[in-house]
């Protein structure tokens, strides 16, 4: 199964978070990521309060064991067969179904703890998670690493494909809010495409992103890539060319 172009480089400028075992990275910048205070006191989550899940079909999960939980996340997440339990900024649990999840990879904390993010693949599908640990507590799938505005506050993530094995399946863009995370746009409808993704933010408003159209793409080469923008003032819609300058 073909997976898009992963990487945690571009969200950790606002997670601000380690992978794996590395040492924590800077500090975030962004006043969104900052601007929840976290108490020096762990909560640990209470994986009894998730739900059961539904059964799966035969052969959707191949594991017959919890995915283990990573170090990265070890102070704030626990696991079952079904569920990740990640606590809460407050101390509350917040319960994201990891029954279709066979393994995760590239967990990260940022360093204020506001946020928690890992990849994840199952069966014919992927995604990737992000928990925002503040207020409630709320959890998004991304489909891929999302990237990053150059304030931090926006994240954008082009997750588009003809097999639909991907959890966003779409174009959108998220705002980061000093308590919680909120959609702005999402486009499920792109042109018809191979090998979507975002190149840079040309600035707050405006993300540059390209693709090879279907006609041009051949087993033995992907052929020229063609930009595309989506900018705030045309409700982040995908269209031809590149973001204005000046």
């Amino acid at each position: 199964m073909s997976r898009a172009r992963l990487g945690l480089a571009a969200l950790l400028s606002i997670l601000a978070g380690c992978r794996g075992e590395a040492e924590p990275a800077a500090p975030a910048t962004s006043p969104a990521a900052t601007a929840v205070v976290v108490s020096s006191a762990t909560h640990a989550p209470d994986l009894v309060t998730c739900p059961a899940r539904p059964p799966l079909d035969e052969g959707l999960r191949e594991r017959k064991q919890s995915i283990a939980v990573p170090w990265a996340l070890s102070e704030v997440m626990r696991a079952d067969m079904d569920n990740f339990a990640i606590s809460t900024l407050g101390g509350a649990t917040l319960c994201v179904d990891a029954s279709w999840m066979e393994a995760i990879h590239n967990p990260a904390l940022s360093r204020d703890g506001r946020f928690a993010s890992f990849d994840w693949d199952g069966y014919e599908a992927f995604g990737h998670v992000i928990v925002d640990r503040s207020g409630k507590g709320l959890a998004i799938d991304t489909g891929v690493p999302p990237v990053a505005s150059p304030s931090g506050k926006l994240l954008a993530a082009a997750d588009l494909g003809e097999a639909g094995f991907g959890a966003l399946n779409a174009f959108a863009v998220w705002l980061i809010e000093p308590a919680g995370v909120r959609q702005v746009a999402k486009q499920d409808d792109a042109p018809s495409a191979s090998g979507w993704r975002i190149e840079t933010w040309a600035n707050e408003t405006c993300v540059e992103l390209s693709s090879v159209p279907w006609e041009s793409f051949t087993a033995e080469t992907s052929g020229p890539r063609e930009p595309f923008r989506a900018s705030e003032d045309h409700g982040w819609r995908l269209e031809p060319g590149r973001c204005p300058t000046g």
